[in-house]
């Protein structure tokens, strides 16, 4: 039983070639990378292996960062399309109100020209 556990694991890498390291990290992931580079899985191609994750990080880091900015452009758009959204209804609300007062003035000149037909005849 003891020699099935050691035949589940996998050899240490023993090529130092920054290529060999490089496409076994791509197909290993990063999580399995780090657990490998603790247990020492790596032999002399670990410092690649600490190179590949390191720009792992940084390109994750990276691709956060302009997520962020292009979140807040997005949010920063989205304000000022709502900002002219409420100018424009402003506006609108402004000239509607002055129509309705025209409509108003309108059906109170109308008033006062029945009223004044009707005491002068």
């Amino acid at each position: 039983m003891e020699g099935s556990a050691a035949e589940r694991r996998t050899p240490a890498l023993t090529t130092d070639s920054r290529e060999d390291v490089r496409r076994e990290c791509e197909k290993l992931g990063e999580l399995v990378v780090q657990a490998k580079l603790e247990s020492g899985h790596f032999g002399t191609g670990e410092a690649f292996a600490w190179e590949w994750l390191l720009e792992q990080h940084y390109r994750r880091r990276r691709e956060g960062e302009s997520e962020d900015r292009e979140r807040s452009e997005r949010a920063l758009k989205a304000a000022e399309d709502a900002a002219s959204a409420a100018r424009a209804a402003a506006a609108g609300a402004r000239s509607a109100a002055r129509w309705t007062m025209v409509a108003a003035l309108s059906a109170v000149a109308a008033v006062i020209v029945s009223l004044a037909k009707y005491w002068w005849t």
